[in-house]
């Protein structure tokens, strides 16, 4: 019951060679892009099988879709992404599972090794004193944002990618009267500098970890 309740999100590309994780090229083939993006969503999957919430993955549209299935079996539904600015896609995805009911729903992106089961927690728990909670990012941007009823104002206008992201948003909500809780940060993973923090910090049992030391074992990334 207290399941149906929560929802969480997942906003994804289809880990396919020169479509995910390309700012990573300059290190890595579009191959190992799209073999450390796959090792990201089924460690990922892991923390979602911990969580007592339901699951929905978002991806942006992409012929080979049906390979999420396969990494996300929990999944109760696999939907594309609508929309044209990161925002508008955003807060699609966040309406549609609002309206099946449930009342509190989180969302992330999937470029976060290092996010589990208390990251997760911590965004519901904010959920029961605010209207909206975001995950803040060390690089000024936030990897989670949830709610518990649609806060289009939070993700319109938004420019993403630069470094003033959260405290923009955080803005946004503050003059649409919403109030903002926090999630415990987590740093994602976009550049070769934080591949090279990453492998460092991974789990070593992890998908994410195991792969990683495979690579060093080529001789990458040293």
């Amino acid at each position: 019951e207290a399941a149906m309740r929560r929802a969480v999100i997942c906003f994804t590309r289809v880990p396919r060679p020169g479509v995910t994780k390309t700012r990573l090229l300059p290190v890595l083939s579009p191959k190992q892009c799209a073999a450390l993006h796959t090792a990201f969503l089924k460690d990922l999957a892991r923390v979602y099988r911990e969580l007592d919430a339901a699951l929905f993955v978002a991806y942006a549209p992409d012929p080979d879709w049906a390979l999420l299935k396969d990494i996300f079996p929990m999944a109760s539904a696999l939907f594309p992404q609508t929309g044209e600015s990161l925002g508008e896609r955003m807060d699609a995805a966040m309406r549609r599972v609002l309206s099946l009911g449930f009342e509190r729903v989180i969302l992330t992106g999937t470029d976060l090794p290092m996010m589990g089961r208390k990251h997760l927690e911590s965004g519901f728990y904010a959920l029961d004193l605010s209207d909206v909670v975001l995950g803040p990012t060390p690089d000024g941007g936030y990897y989670l944002v949830g709610a518990k009823a649609p806060c289009t104002a939070v993700f319109e206008d938004q420019q993403y990618g630069g470094g003033n992201v959260y405290e923009n948003t955080v803005r946004a909500a503050e003059e649409a009267g919403l109030s903002l809780g926090q999630a415990l940060p987590c740093g994602d993973v976009d550049t070769p500098e934080d591949l090279r923090r990453l492998i460092l910090q991974a789990d070593p049992d992890s998908h994410t970890g195991r792969f990683l030391a495979a690579l060093k074992k080529e001789g990458h990334l040293l």
